[in-house]
């Protein structure tokens, strides 16, 4: 893509009901765009739709071991030694 992606941002700060929504919202035109450039390279679009698909999995599952990883950091500076 030759330009700057712009999204909306949230609403507002913080969680709220329809902030996944507001987010796909935001993404969608740039998904889209990345969708028919992969189908005008050759792609079809199933071949296109899975690959998003197992690329957001990959995604989550990175952030799942990330987030992992930081509690069992985390707790290897909370726990305190036992007293015998």
């Amino acid at each position: 893509m030759t330009k700057n992606p712009r999204f909306l941002s949230p609403k507002r700060v913080g969680s709220y009901p329809e902030r996944e929504l507001d987010c796909q919202l935001a993404i969608e035109d740039v998904f889209r765009t990345v969708a028919e450039y992969a189908e005008a390279a050759g792609w079809d679009e199933r071949e296109v739709a899975r690959a998003l698909i197992e690329l957001a999995h990959n995604h989550w599952s990175a952030l799942d071991a990330k987030e992992r990883m930081l509690e069992e950091a985390a707790g290897a500076f909370v726990r305190r030694p036992k007293v015998h």
